[in-house]
């Protein structure tokens, strides 16, 4: 009993910390609150260096030509993206169809709906890109639909009641990971769409996909959903622009040519959307969450790797 004291007291404080910071951002412009964003990341840089080792190994060993200036730079612009969207996330209650409107356009929204339009719903993906907690809840709004999002929930549960009000504000339905594929089916057989992000490290006996040349332990559940519904993957990415707002971009990823959820099908689809995924990422390196862990697990055997054609 003694034990689970502390434990609870810093679940309580993390909670309080959370709420009272959340309030007090909702109070202020979002044009403040990115300022504020961009200051409290450069503190927790340069002061407080939160997996800052980790990341810049990461980002050594994925771009091995990059100079340790550009090194230090991008890991201080990741680590803005992140406080960025931790705190637009915040803000989230202050969003309205006004303020989505002024902040963010959805650029390719045709490739969307023609997916939809085939009839074995949609896999919307996207990875840890951008402002990812916006995503989902702006694009709900903007296609005039309720996805049903997979999420990893937080581990406090006071902090993910909040998140989860948050993450639901425009009608998008929330299932924890674990318990999703009764409503994944659900979902893709109602002509629905399902929201993942594809990029958080899968388990050690998952499928190992080459991401920035190394074996990435990666999810096939996306892959296989889509094959068994004749349900599109599209890749979604939020960039932020120099002003602060969003621009989304919408791509496909080809499937036509995979007939059926065979192994080598799935394994071949989790392949070209990982190096969708990893394209994106070169691009804006910055705008991508580097303090995963993403190369947590290592192959237990070569045939676990997905090698590309």
């Amino acid at each position: 009993m003694h034990g689970s004291r502390p434990v609870a007291v810093s679940a309580t404080l993390q909670y309080l910390l959370f709420a009272g910071m959340a309030a007090a951002l909702q109070r202020l412009p979002l044009s403040l609150v990115r300022r504020l964003a961009l200051i409290f990341a450069d503190a927790l840089f340069f002061a407080v260096p939160i997996r800052k080792k980790l990341t810049m190994d990461q980002l050594r060993a994925a771009f091995p030509s990059m100079d340790e200036r550009t090194v230090r730079a991008t890991t201080r612009a990741s680590t803005r993206n992140l406080i960025i969207t931790l705190f637009e996330l915040m803000w989230t209650p202050r969003l309205n169809d006004e303020v989505i409107a002024r902040e963010v356009r959805l650029q390719n929204k045709d490739v969307i709906t023609g997916a939809l339009r085939r009839g074995g719903g949609l896999i919307f993906m996207s990875g840890h890109f951008g402002n990812w907690e916006w995503l989902s809840i702006c694009s709900a709004r903007l296609l005039g639909m309720s996805p049903l999002a997979i999420v990893h929930p937080l581990h406090n549960p006071g902090v993910d009641r909040l998140v989860e009000g948050y993450r639901s504000r425009f009608g998008t339905r929330l299932v924890p990971m674990g318990l999703a594929i009764r409503d994944i089916i659900r979902t893709l057989r109602d002509r629905g769409i399902v929201a993942i992000l594809g990029d958080q490290s899968g388990p050690s006996n998952a499928v190992f996909v080459p991401f920035f040349g190394r074996p990435a332990a990666t999810y096939e559940g996306p892959a296989a959903f889509a094959l068994r519904a004749g349900a599109p993957i599209v890749m979604t990415y939020m960039l932020r622009q120099p002003d602060g707002s969003y621009d989304i971009l919408a791509e496909e990823i080809p499937s036509d040519d995979l007939e059926g959820a065979t192994d080598a099908n799935i394994r071949e689809l989790t392949r070209r959307h990982v190096r969708a995924l990893e394209r994106m990422i070169a691009l804006r390196p910055g705008d991508w969450l580097w303090q995963h862990k993403r190369w947590k697990h290592a192959p237990p055997d070569p045939s676990c790797v997905v090698r590309d054609p």
